[in-house]
């Protein structure tokens, strides 16, 4: 599944969030791939704003953008109107 949506952002030029582990550290990144060379992925990372080199066995997992759930808008919170009983 990995190497799928891998591809699948090489191939349709779209984002996908991958979790990413460096000594020691995880972290959720949104990138698009531009190269697959053997282990190594480059991608635009659009959280640093730059070019990255990726390691295929530190991805821990890749999933396309369109499959996450959309964040809660806190700006459109619902009103409750309290009632006295």
């Amino acid at each position: 599944m990995l190497n799928k949506t891998l591809f699948y952002s090489l191939d349709h030029h779209k984002v996908i969030s991958i979790i990413y582990i460096k000594d020691q550290e995880i972290t959720q990144r949104k990138i698009q791939v531009l190269k697959i060379q053997g282990d190594k992925i480059m991608a635009l990372d659009l959280d640093k704003h730059s070019i990255r080199t990726f390691k295929r066995d530190r991805i821990l997992s890749a999933i396309d953008n369109k499959m996450l759930p959309k964040q809660p808008n806190f700006h459109n919170e619902i009103k409750v109107k309290r009632v006295n009983l």
